[in-house]
């Protein structure tokens, strides 16, 4: 059934894309109606509708100082040609007031035998101004990292060596001392985990893992305090080893750390506790991730949206609070999803979307 000519016209001027239509010579044959306000509101000289104009002409004769007109210019001409089917180019638009960018897209098709070119521009200043913003605050983030890595890490790392040699001196033990030492391992530790979030986005080349191997890696790294570690299954899949080892050892920590505050806490009441925990890795039974859990104290259900929140720790002061969140933001850099499941006694973590490496 063919359309009325009326029923497409409206739909045309209703596009927020400032549209027009191009004969095979490149002469403007139509346009919508976002196009002439556009050129209304930005004092375009001559009709507003450009109906008659060579668009072709108009961006050569632009040419010479604006490299965006002439690859329009290039890019239409290839079309009506034949030798391109579409053609797109993002450029700066900028007034007195304001900066903006559009969206050129061009498409061909034929018509009764003749060759036309369909061409929209559409406002993308948003999208633009966020991702400027973005890649500004990613500039600052890997300043900030730098500081982090070589200005601060070399004068801690100073201090500590001091902090040995007063001890070889002193022969006893010091609380003063140990209060030091104690101090500067905290501020290194915030330190690697505030790099690894500067970092968590940069996926590095995946690489197949086995769920196993990487889990005994990252284990060997944990003050685990009488925590034993067991592997229930294993399974392959792609990613950033070195990421998904901060992963499994801030899991780790977090699960020991919980697990010694409460044994203190029952020892001082007079309550029965046990002496370890267990700690639990191995692939879902479904095939599309893993999981780590403990048989500590758990997480409770009211906690369980807020403990990926940057800063949000229920541990003591030497918790730094950045360890879920490390978790949290390595497992969406490789497309995985992690949520807290259900799990009696203990915290249970499920990361699916993990896949399997061919």
């Amino acid at each position: 059934m063919d359309l009325p000519r009326g029923l497409l016209e409206g739909a045309l001027e209703g596009l927020p894309a400032q549209l027009a239509i191009l004969d095979g010579a490149g002469t403007i044959v139509y346009t919508n109606e976002r196009w002439r306000s556009f050129g209304v509101a930005n004092d375009i000289d001559g009709d507003p509708t450009s109906i008659g104009k060579n668009y072709i002409t108009i961006c050569d004769a632009a040419a010479d100082d604006d490299e965006f007109a002439a690859s329009t210019a290039d890019g239409l001409r290839s079309l009506l040609a034949g030798e391109r089917e579409e053609f797109s180019l993002e450029y700066p638009c900028h007034s007195q007031n304001e900066k903006r960018w559009f969206l050129l897209y061009a498409r061909a098709y034929e018509f009764e035998e003749d060759r036309y070119a369909l061409v929209e521009h559409l406002d993308v200043t948003d999208r633009k101004l966020t991702e400027l913003e973005l890649s500004e605050s990613n500039a600052h983030l890997q300043t900030v990292a730098g500081v982090l890595s070589h200005d601060l890490r070399n004068p801690i790392s100073v201090a500590v060596g001091y902090i040995a040699e007063l001890e070889d001196r002193q022969g006893t033990p010091s609380t003063l001392v140990s209060g030091l030492r104690s101090c500067l391992e905290r501020m290194q530790r915030i330190i690697d985990d505030a790099l690894v979030l500067a970092r968590e986005a940069d996926i590095d080349e995946l690489e197949p893992v086995h769920l196993d191997v990487a889990a005994m890696k990252a284990w060997r790294y944990v003050e685990v305090d009488g925590a034993t570690l067991e592997v229930a299954n294993s399974m392959q899949f792609m990613a950033d080893p070195s990421l998904l080892d901060n992963l499994f050892e801030n899991l780790f920590r977090n699960s020991v750390e919980h697990g010694s505050q409460s044994t203190v806490a029952a020892n001082s009441c007079g309550c029965e506790s046990s002496e370890t925990m267990t700690i639990r890795v191995g692939a879902l039974p479904d095939g599309t991730g893993f999981y780590v859990e403990d048989d500590g104290p758990g997480i409770p259900e009211t906690q369980r949206e807020e403990v990926f929140e940057t800063g949000f720790t229920t541990g003591g002061s030497d918790n730094t609070g950045l360890g879920l969140t490390i978790v949290s933001n390595v497992a969406d850099a490789h497309g995985w999803t992690v949520d807290v499941a259900d799990a009696s006694p203990g915290a249970r973590f499920e990361f699916r979307g993990v896949g399997t490496a061919g």
